[in-house]
């Protein structure tokens, strides 16, 4: 009897809980999104040279370069990460960050789920925000 009432609250709290830890992934990722936006910042500043920033929503990976195409960072946010986004895409795919702060063009990133979704949007002038 105790097996019965123990296995419905816990069918019951499945479907919650499970919604919970996907928000929390796609709040997390939407905060390493723009961490990563920082870190390009702070590495175009360092290195006194653009950084290129690439999304691929094809294999679900962020991507800083340098202009002679080495690549100095790449984040996976696939389902095999521990993110498991099913949703990632960038507008556009590339943008250039300049030693200066500023960019080649805004930027939105959206990230999420089934359900719910974030963006991560960063201005021509380098500010930053998540949205959503």
């Amino acid at each position: 009897m105790v097996l019965i009432i123990v296995a419905t609250v816990v069918g019951a709290l499945t479907p919650s809980v499970m919604r919970q830890i996907t928000h929390a992934r796609i709040n997390r990722a939407a905060n390493v999104v723009a961490g990563d936006f920082y870190l390009a910042q702070s590495l175009a500043v360092r290195q006194h040279s653009p950084v290129i920033v690439t999304f691929d929503s094809t294999l679900k990976t962020t991507t800083i370069a340098l202009p002679s195409g080495t690549a100095l960072f790449t984040r996976h946010f696939d389902l095999d990460s521990e993110f498991k986004l099913r949703a990632y895409s960038a507008s556009p795919a590339s943008v250039t960050l300049l030693p200066s702060g500023m960019s080649n063009a805004s930027v939105t990133v959206t990230i999420g789920g089934s359900d719910f979704n974030k963006r991560v949007r960063m201005t021509r002038a380098g500010q930053i925000r998540i949205i959503g």
